[in-house]
């Protein structure tokens, strides 16, 4: 009888090490076959993954690979929303009710970026300039109903960074745009108001300002003498973060630059070029290897995806109107882009 017990036991401990062995090749053979840093990206056959989405602008992915996307709305009524997308493409509704307006540009704005982390949904709004968190643990795609933004809790941003008036001597302004965790965990915000990146004590919830992009001289005959950097994505790579800007108006070619900036370091934090000769920067993602790839905008031009350590390099064209790219965690070699004219999310393959 206790030969028999020694048996199974040891038979069990054999078939849990399997177990593990396998899901751990498992997931070793998968790393081994992401492309570090793909020559061109290609896009998927068929049609776009997702479709019908009204002025999206911020994308993130959870670990059973759905993904979650802000909607800014049609700008005449409060319709702006958080949807979230299944691997087959299916929308479903989260958070609906967010105000959505029409910006000077005449075109819809509200939701920025947002992300997810340990099960909460962290969202950025333009207009009200705030921060909302969701906790979307148990929230289960074409099960659990919908709620409205009303229910959420918001953490004003705006008044501090205009009172901070970090874009001097610019008028004051505020437009929370893109964020990422740093290396201890507080949160950094990308505000397109105030060129500048907001630091969030992950504890206490105070705000400071950790970064600011000066302009730069205006390379053309026309506007103003100098011109805008405006921060409009970031990164955590090692030590540092990677930000995509967006030269201002009037929007000169090669003008947009990559910039990095310590995420160690005591504020203010000094932003360093790291690759220039970009036009009209959205967005920054890290490939499977670290390296950065970027999204522009195509201002009197066409958009793309770009490789970030080298602007004459394109690693996908045309892209229209791209202000967000997400590398997938769960599918390492897919990449999605996300077209705000249009309102769709693009599949990207990585090829060599």
């Amino acid at each position: 009888m206790l030969n028999m017990l020694a048996n199974r036991l040891l038979n069990q401990r054999i078939l849990a090490l399997l177990i593990v062995g396998g899901s751990l090749a498992g997931i070793l053979s998968c790393q081994d076959h992401a492309i570090q840093n793909p020559m061109t990206l290609t896009a998927s056959p068929g049609p776009p993954f997702a479709t019908g989405l009204k002025a999206p602008l911020g994308l993130a992915e959870d670990p059973r690979g759905n993904l979650w996307v802000t909607e800014a709305g049609s700008g005449t009524v409060n319709n702006g929303q958080v949807s979230v997308i299944t691997p087959a493409g299916v929308k479903y509704p989260v958070i609906t009710g967010f105000v959505s307006a029409i910006s000077p540009e005449n075109s819809p704005e509200g939701l920025n970026h947002l992300l997810l982390k340990d099960g909460k949904l962290y969202i950025l709004h333009a207009t009200e300039a705030k921060l909302y968190i969701a906790d979307v643990t148990g929230f289960v795609p074409g099960v659990t109903a919908s709620f409205p933004a009303s229910l959420l809790t918001s953490y004003d941003i705006g008044t501090f960074v205009r009172n901070a008036h970090p874009n001097a001597p610019d008028a004051k302004n505020s437009n929370p745009y893109a964020m990422a965790f740093g290396p201890n965990g507080d949160l950094f915000i990308a505000d397109a108001g105030g060129n500048a990146i907001i630091r969030r004590n992950q504890n206490t919830g105070a705000l400071s300002v950790y970064a600011v992009f000066p302009d730069t001289p205006n390379p053309t005959s026309m506007g103003p003498p100098t011109i805008d950097a405006v921060p409009t994505g970031l990164v955590l790579s090692g030590n540092n973060f990677l930000v995509s800007t967006l030269s201002g108006f009037p929007f000169p070619a090669g003008a947009a630059r990559l910039m990095q900036v310590s995420a160690t370091g005591t504020a203010p934090v000094t932003p360093t070029v790291y690759q220039g000769g970009f036009s009209g920067l959205t967005d920054v993602e890290l490939t499977a290897g670290g390296q950065p790839v970027v999204t522009e905008f195509g201002f009197g031009g066409t958009g793309r995806v770009a490789n970030g350590n080298n602007a004459a390099t394109t690693l996908f064209s045309p892209a229209i109107t791209p202000v967000d790219i997400l590398r997938s965690n769960t599918s390492p070699n897919t990449y999605y882009v996300l077209y705000y004219g249009p309102g769709i999310i693009v599949k990207l393959n990585a090829t060599n």
